[in-house]
């Protein structure tokens, strides 16, 4: 297992210089590549089939200017699987496999000069909250997956897409004994509110009361997650940032987005949030390197 830069350089350049700059889609990239992405597995299936797809996806994003890239792992966890097998085992060792493999690419791509973010979705759909499945199940599986990831080697958590206040507090607790930065990262509704409607002031009183390092909005609306940045980084000593998705309006239920901001749009956008004192930025669904490349330049 490849060894990355470490908790201690990641939270040092976010409190300085330039803000860290994140990698973009993945989903979007492998429906570029004619990958089949449907549901359940979505973009999981890949890592049995073509690993080495997600590891030039990676570098593409790298090569782009980022200096974070994220794991292939919303959707790798004994829940998903056990959609497509009836075997408790079986769907575990699919799952634990395809993590391990995620974590591999990513590691290979980033070498030593760049990090590794563990990601970590929603256990249902990210854009249907009602589908949270409970306190217990999700403290039982979210340990499962970040026990995973800490195990294979990322820099730190990415908790992420979270529209419910509670999901996000379990996945918190469930990797609070690992001694590595945890970012959160939310899905609103529109600049005040998540998708389960609790204020962002709500969010951020949770997010620090659980030792979170860093909060952040993404696969939102570019204006609204503009402005929840500026609501952010005025009730929050955290550092803030987004990665939004490029829509103009939300993505339906399964992720389609019709009609897309230009890059130029995009640029303008987050030159605002890092005014407004974004500190890690980004993109979501919709986006490609040249959206990275764009924010490598502005930066």
């Amino acid at each position: 297992m490849a060894v990355g830069k470490g908790n201690s350089d990641i939270t040092d350049q976010i409190g300085t210089g330039s803000p860290l700059l994140l990698d973009g889609a993945m989903g979007t990239q492998l429906l570029m590549r004619n990958v089949d992405v449907g549901l359940p597995l979505w973009s999981a299936a890949i890592l049995e089939n073509s690993p080495s797809t997600v590891e030039e996806i990676h570098a593409e994003y790298l090569d782009a200017g980022a200096d974070v890239v994220t794991t292939n792992t919303f959707r790798t966890t004994t829940r998903t699987f056990r959609k497509v097998s009836n075997d408790l085992k079986e769907a575990t060792r699919r799952a634990r496999k395809v993590c391990r493999t995620a974590v591999d690419v990513a590691r290979n791509a980033a070498g030593e000069a760049h990090f590794v973010a563990g990601s970590v979705a929603p256990l249902e759909d990210c854009y249907l909250p009602d589908l949270f499945p409970g306190e217990n199940a999700a403290l039982e599986e979210f340990r499962e997956l970040g026990n995973w990831l800490v195990e294979d080697g990322v820099d730190f958590l990415l908790i992420e897409t979270m529209g419910r206040l509670d999901e996000a507090r379990c996945a918190l607790q469930a990797v609070s004994s690992h001694d590595i930065p945890k970012w959160v990262s939310f899905i609103i509704r529109d600049p005040e509110h998540l998708l389960d409607n609790s204020s962002l002031s709500e969010t951020v009183s949770m997010v620090s009361g659980e030792d979170a390092s860093a909060i952040l909005v993404n696969c939102s609306r570019l204006p609204d997650a503009v402005k929840a940045v500026e609501v952010l980084s005025n009730i929050t000593n955290l550092p803030v940032g987004l990665y939004p998705n490029l829509g103009k309006s939300m993505p339906s239920p399964d992720g389609t987005i019709d009609e897309y901001f230009s890059v130029e749009e995009f640029t303008e956008a987050m030159r605002a949030a890092i005014t407004a004192g974004a500190r890690i930025v980004g993109s979501c669904c919709g986006s490609g390197p040249e959206h990275t490349r764009a924010l490598n330049t502005l930066l």
